[in-house]
């Protein structure tokens, strides 16, 4: 009997160390929504059927167990965000640049704030911190 707890308690803190080397925690709900959260001092509760994940005093989650199909643990975020250089940004002649009222921006050094960046192949937003 000691034996065999001490054995799940030996599995239980492998999983828990293994958990702990990804960046993200991906819940799939069943209409295809992706939430990520971070896994970094990450607690997860159960409440009147939602799924709550916390970090801290922070809610970073609150999502209907019955919605969801799918959660597992990940390094890439789900944001959609990337990360540009300028060398990357201009090497397209027919690149533009617009304010968020539709001036056109100058390519040289831009103050902070959300862009949005045209040229030949694709439209995206930038954000310039």
């Amino acid at each position: 009997m000691k034996r065999t707890i001490i054995i799940a308690l030996a599995c239980l803190l492998t999983v828990g160390m293994q958990a702990s080397d990804y960046l993200y925690l991906v819940f799939t709900q069943s209409n295809g929504t992706t939430t990520a959260v971070t896994a970094s001092d990450l607690t997860i509760s159960f409440n009147d059927g939602y799924l709550v994940a916390t970090s801290g005093s922070t809610t970073l989650a609150n999502l209907e167990l019955t919605s969801l199909t799918k959660m597992e643990f990940s390094n890439d975020d789900t944001s959609g965000i990337e990360q540009i250089t300028v060398d990357t940004l201009i090497s397209d002649e027919d690149t533009v640049i617009y304010d968020l009222n539709g001036r056109k921006m100058p390519q040289g050094a831009l103050p902070k704030g959300v862009y949005i960046v045209k040229n030949s192949k694709r439209t995206f937003k930038m954000q310039i911190k």
